[in-house]
């Protein structure tokens, strides 16, 4: 039986060899939710710790009667009475292409991101044809692996030690395990 969980995680990034910057990092697993949702949720967050985007991890905002896992706002010139404008949309995991679709169709100057497993993502036939907005990121990791990151989650207060490589792979240090991580841009039928 899945269980909720309030899930505090310590993340170090290190930037360099003399820099290095830390955040923790809440989620909260719904009974509904399984640990792979979480763990994936954790890699988008981590995909984008270099960027500029200033990510919130399970926000309120709904569009369409959906919610992101992660969304980023656009910075506004306008009063904060107006409603920010998405600048990402990130959804984990199992994700009908239909809601795809009506997020690119009510979010058209939003980038939408989808995240899942590398070998879940190949065995589908993605189409999504005239959506180029939408990137489908494929998470390349051994299930040995994901099952420590899983297990990790659930110990008091976890650390995740975490480096890029200057590519697309990054390397997490937790106890006495270190993951690497390769993010993969899958390409979707329309880009054949």
């Amino acid at each position: 039986m899945s269980i909720p969980l309030k899930i505090k995680v310590k993340v170090i990034y290190f930037l360099n060899e003399e820099f290095s910057s830390q955040e923790t990092v809440i989620v909260e697993k719904k009974r509904s939710e399984s640990m792979l949702h979480i763990v994936l949720k954790l890699f988008a967050l981590l995909y984008f710790f270099k960027s500029t985007h200033q990510l919130i991890l399970e926000p309120k905002v709904r569009v369409r009667g959906f919610r992101p896992d992660l969304v980023s706002y656009r910075p506004s010139e306008i009063p904060s009475e107006v409603e920010p404008e998405v600048d990402l949309w990130i959804e984990c995991k199992k994700v009908k292409i239909s809601k795809l679709k009506t997020l690119a169709q009510y979010l058209p100057f939003s980038q939408i991101y989808w995240f899942h497993l590398d070998h879940m993502l190949r065995k589908k036939r993605i189409d999504l044809e005239g959506l180029s907005e939408i990137e489908i990121i494929g998470v390349n990791i051994t299930k040995r692996d994901l099952a420590i990151l899983e297990n990790s989650l659930i110990t008091q207060s976890p650390i995740w030690n975490v480096k890029q490589d200057g590519g697309s792979n990054i390397t997490i240090t937790t106890l006495n395990s270190e993951i690497c991580i390769e993010f993969i841009n899958i390409k979707t039928k329309s880009d054949h």
